[in-house]
């Protein structure tokens, strides 16, 4: 399952988040082979959001999550694939872009009453 939450401040319109978030989950599940059905994506809004001491200018956090092992190539493909979206959708400047990847075990996430462990 992997998960994705964006951490902003500025407030786009709703239809923009939605197309952002479809966006999101396709490169998300055909980057890690996944099944989209298990892509999550939340936007989080936050009151102050600072980078590199300016809170003025428009930045990004975001976490992506994933169950299982995230090899350097597959980051490195993520990273560069959503900063492009942002860059595109949001206009936001790709050096105020931070990008977290973390992998969990299987066990580590819970799922429709159960763990992903076999």
């Amino acid at each position: 399952m992997p998960l994705v939450k964006i951490h902003y401040v500025e407030n786009p319109k709703k239809e923009i988040l939605n197309s952002l978030s479809v966006s999101l989950s396709q490169v998300v599940a055909e980057s890690l082979s996944k099944s989209e059905d298990f892509v999550m994506i939340v936007f989080q809004k936050t009151e102050l959001q600072s980078f590199g001491n300016d809170s003025i200018t428009s930045s990004i956090y975001v976490e992506l999550k994933n169950v299982g092992i995230l090899h350097p190539e597959t980051t490195c493909i993520l990273s560069s694939k959503i900063t492009e979206l942002f860059v595109n959708v949001l206009n936001v400047e790709p050096s105020r872009i931070y990008i977290e990847f973390q992998a969990s075990e299987r066990h580590h996430w819970g799922w429709n009453g159960k763990t992903f462990s076999k």
